[in-house]
C-alpha cells in the first residue's frame, strides 16, 4: 500500500528523469564545431561554430 511520501518520491523522480532527458536532448543540440579561424575576428580558435568563435558568436570582449 503507499502512501503520500511514496507518491511524492516517486513524482520526484520522474520529474529529475525528465529533466535529466531534456537536457541530454539539449546537450545533442550543441553544434561540434570545428578548428579554424573566425570569419569576423581572424583569429585561430581550436572550436568555431558557424565559422564563428564563441567570443564573436556571444559578443563577448577577449580577455
Amino acid at each position: 500500500m503507499t502512501d503520500d511520501f511514496d507518491r511524492a518520491s516517486e513524482r520526484e523522480q520522474e520529474a529529475r528523469e525528465a529533466a535529466i532527458d531534456a537536457t541530454r536532448r539539449a546537450a545533442a543540440a550543441i553544434p561540434k564545431g570545428e578548428p579554424g579561424e573566425c570569419d569576423h575576428c581572424g583569429e585561430h580558435f581550436a572550436r568555431l561554430v558557424r565559422g564563428l568563435c564563441g567570443f564573436c558568436r556571444d559578443g563577448r570582449a577577449r580577455p
